[in-house]
């Protein structure tokens, strides 16, 4: 670390809530092995990936989960608004975190309890009964539960969900397309043989189907909704928990509960509230006042007022699956040039970053994150792109920069005040080395806009959390993949990424998919991850049983009630 960059850290450290040690004793350096099988039958399958632990309660103790109680509005809030209610129309998360998993259900969900570790990726039948992969892995077949109705709303009125809607669904994914096509081209056909079965024959055989299935990204949607006897965009017409009953643009969201919701008894909550509200201080001070029941992502400089005057609160610590990184576009010179990517790359003081903004909770990543299976272990992806101001330089030099050289990076004040804090600090490292930029802070709305047209020469941004090492190479490195929002087209890339999904055995994929990082680190390198950060949460002592998933959607809201101490259960 550099002189300057050694006297910014400390400032920084300074003025940043270190909540390390109130973690767990060693947590940077504690790695538990989440272990699984996936075998050929559905109904909860996992597989394994080296993780560091990645939710500790570290204030307050979480209540009880149950008796359950019925009754009460949850109220939360979300830094933007949804652009569309369509799942299919934006890649944005504010649209599944607005409709997935609380107006439309999936085939399959994401388990999340108690005892299931937070991130975990072990699957369980939702709008299906039961599923099977054949053992050739080239068929996956979803028996449907029986008697599930959509939420009464015109023009669907209530009917049956059948197989029909999950060929409608999957149709449209593919005609349009939607942003989740990616996901969907595996598929080579769907039959359904009677209402209540789905049948996906795929072009290869693949073993995290159910997986795949269980994304954000794939919700069931209404015939009526896809043939255009709605509109999409506006309503949203599903068999979840929620009816979605009010939308006011970009000031709040309201929900009630479904009284038709297929799982007896579900949900406990008599509805929710979505408030649109970007400033953590703001939303803090509603929490304080009883006026929020859960916030998210609350900056670590305000942590420490919260716990001064409001002791009671519990506050979480959940590690992300969506790394930072820095966006290369391959179209711009002359970032076409890997020695210049490499170069601001190894110019990035991940380590140093991490430990300033979060203590020692953090965890170094590579393309697709190291806590997920298939991803290259922390230490590995560190030593191949290091810290190294440098080695940096001399391949600045090598690429015809030996004086450095300006570029403007893209970024937006839409995660809020840190992040920018945090784009200062990518903008001193790459300093050090001669690279000069400015930043174009945009609202974030305008910031995916222009980052996905491509509009940009560099560019500092979160990712997307997809939930599979497939979705990941599919959606970021795949040519004209729905998130290859860099240029990269490289085709022996895109040869082994199409190779690691045909094989079944999880221990030769994942060979497979450690060669693929180590590829995309030695001769793509956009976008460069950084880091893996942790998000702190804060909860009321009221709120039960809530137990969420990195997946940009609400599907844990079927479980979660509020006791009669809650504001509006009073």
């Amino acid at each position: 670390m550099s002189s300057s960059t050694a006297s910014r850290a400390t400032v920084l450290r300074k003025s940043v809530f270190r909540r390390s040690r109130v973690v767990v004793a060693g947590a940077s350096a504690a790695l538990m092995l989440v272990a699984a099988c996936s075998g050929a039958s559905g109904g909860n399958s996992e597989r394994g990936a080296d993780t560091t632990v990645q939710d500790e309660t570290v204030n307050g103790t979480l209540p009880t989960d149950g008796p359950a109680e019925d009754g009460g509005i949850m109220r939360v809030n979300v830094a933007g608004d949804a652009p569309t209610l369509d799942p299919m129309k934006s890649a944005s998360y504010t649209v599944p975190a607005t409709v997935t998993g609380t107006v439309y259900s999936k085939l399959v969900e994401f388990t999340t309890d108690r005892k299931t570790p937070y991130g975990s990726m072990a699957v369980h039948p939702d709008l299906a009964e039961s599923y099977e992969q054949s053992k050739d892995g080239l068929t996956w077949t979803f028996k449907l539960r029986k008697g599930v109705k959509f939420q009464n709303i015109a023009p669907v009125n209530g009917r049956e969900f059948t197989s029909a809607d999950v060929k409608c669904t999957i149709d449209r994914i593919k005609s349009l397309p939607g942003v989740q096509k990616n996901l969907m081209d595996i598929v080579k056909s769907l039959d359904t043989t009677d209402p209540y079965t789905a049948v996906f024959n795929l072009t290869v055989p693949y073993a995290a189907f159910d997986e795949t299935m269980a994304s954000f990204y794939m919700p069931m949607l209404p015939c009526e909704g896809t043939s255009g006897g709605f509109d999409l965009a506006q309503t949203a017409i599903g068999t979840g928990p929620f009816i979605l009953s009010e939308w006011k643009r970009k000031v709040e969201v309201n929900y009630v509960k479904n009284p038709t919701y297929f799982v007896a008894g579900k949900p406990h909550l008599d509805g929710f509230k979505i408030v649109i509200m970007s400033d953590p201080a703001s939303a803090i001070a509603a929490m304080r006042t009883g006026e929020l029941d859960y916030t998210g992502s609350v900056s670590e400089t305000l942590l420490p007022t919260v716990l001064t005057s409001n002791p009671e609160m519990i506050v979480r610590n959940q590690i992300a699956i969506g790394p930072d990184q820095i966006m290369f576009n391959l179209n711009k010179k002359p970032f076409d040039d890997y020695r210049v990517r490499k170069a601001i790359s190894m110019a990035f003081d991940r380590k140093a970053f991490g430990q300033t903004f979060y203590g020692d909770y953090f965890q170094i990543t590579g393309p697709i994150p190291s806590t997920l299976f298939g991803g290259l272990p922390a230490d590995e992806a560190e030593k191949l792109i290091p810290f190294d101001p440098a080695a940096a330089k001399k391949l600045l030099a090598e690429a015809g920069f030996p004086n450095g050289l300006t570029a403007e990076m893209l970024t937006t004040d839409g995660y809020g005040p840190q992040f920018v804090t945090q784009a200062q600090w990518v903008q001193q490292d790459l300093k050090e080395i001669g690279v000069n930029v400015t930043l174009k802070i945009l609202d974030y709305a305008t910031y995916f806009s222009t980052f996905g047209a491509k509009d940009y020469d560099i560019g500092w941004g979160l990712s997307t959390a997809f939930l599979t090492a497939d979705e990941w190479l599919e959606a970021l490195y795949v040519t004209g993949g729905p998130r290859n929002w860099f240029n990269t087209s490289d085709p022996k890339l895109d040869a082994l990424i199409n190779e690691q999904r045909s094989i079944l055995d999880d221990t030769k994929r994942n060979e497979k998919l450690q060669e693929i990082n180590k590829y995309i680190l030695e001769h793509v390198l956009t976008p460069f991850m950084g880091i893996q950060y942790s998000a702190l949460t804060v909860q009321q002592p009221w709120l039960h049983n809530l137990f969420t998933h990195p997946a940009y959607s609400r599907s844990f809201m079927v479980d979660v009630w509020l006791d009669k101490t809650a504001p509006t259960r009073k």
